[in-house]
């Protein structure tokens, strides 16, 4: 038998010093409580432990259409995000039970155009997650998660997102980054390897069309980049892109939609050991009294 308990408390104000400068401070603090049961052979296992969790951002907003800002935040999950499935064993390690921190610095541009009917935004940030989880023995103590060290991704961002024209609307963005083991307490020679299962480049672009009143149809594209198959950047397998589809009715009341997604059949791997999503029908509806 599980059992957990979560206690929060949070703050969040924006403070305006003038029609162009803003401030966004948050802070929240967290208290959190897991405990494991085996009632079979008498067995338990508990931890518990509490963190806080600063957001500040900075916003200058020199016309209405354009926002440029500037913001620091931190995160965490409880026992590097494995607490929800640990239970009660009998090895006798001494778990390692610190919660893995996120660390973000970010800088950006957010612009309206075309009387607001468009919106695109460029972002660069810095993301480090430190306290990062691994296995020591994975196949004689599944159970047992050690902190390895530290991952850092440095990267841009760009979408775009309106209405191109009275029945066409957009929804796009592309991505770069660099993701790199940081610390790795394990096995140090990762250091400055590329994280697995990571793509430098990513992207996708969403048309939709609303040929007649409450019809619309669309249709998008995604795409992966290249990605390391391992830690020590041995195996890299190839990106790859697939097409999904959509058409739809829509009331106040009645929705209905069909959906197709990997349209064109496209085989892939999403990771190491998992094969990508087959073509696949989805059929919605819905009614609102």
């Amino acid at each position: 038998m599980r059992t957990l308990a979560f206690k929060g408390l949070y703050w969040q104000d924006l403070i305006s010093f003038t029609e162009q400068w803003k401030l966004l401070a948050g802070l929240r603090y967290d208290k959190y409580e897991f405990a494991s049961d085996n009632k079979l052979n008498q067995q338990s296992r508990s931890y518990d432990g509490h963190s806080l969790s600063p957001r500040i951002g900075l916003i200058w907003q020199p016309i209405e259409s354009q926002s440029f800002y500037a913001s620091y935040s931190k995160n965490f999950a409880p026992y590097g995000g494995r607490g929800m499935i640990t239970i009660a064993t009998d090895s006798k390690t001494v778990y390692d039970d610190k919660p893995q921190y996120s660390r973000q610095y970010e800088v950006g541009i957010k612009s309206d155009w075309f009387n607001d009917k468009l919106s695109s935004q460029i972002a660069l940030y810095d993301l480090e997650l430190y306290n990062v989880r691994y296995q020591p023995d994975a196949v004689n103590d599944p159970y047992n998660w050690q902190v390895r060290g530290s991952d850092r991704s440095q990267g841009i961002e760009l979408s775009a997102i309106g209405q191109l024209s009275k029945n066409w609307y957009i929804n796009s963005g592309v991505g770069y980054q660099q993701a790199k083991v940081h610390k790795d307490k394990k096995t140090p020679d990762n250091k400055g390897k590329y994280l697995s299962n990571t793509a430098k480049h990513s992207g996708h672009i969403g048309v939709r069309y609303l040929p007649y009143e409450n019809w619309f149809t669309e249709v998008e594209f995604n795409y992966k980049g290249s990605m390391y198959n391992d830690d020590k950047n041995l195996v890299k397998r190839s990106g790859y892109g697939t097409w999904n589809a959509a058409v739809g009715y829509q009331t106040r009341s009645v929705d209905v939609t069909l959906a197709v997604t990997n349209l064109l059949g496209k085989e892939y791997w999403r990771s190491s050991s998992m094969p990508g999503t087959p073509r696949a029908f989805l059929l919605t509806a819905s009614y609102k009294l």
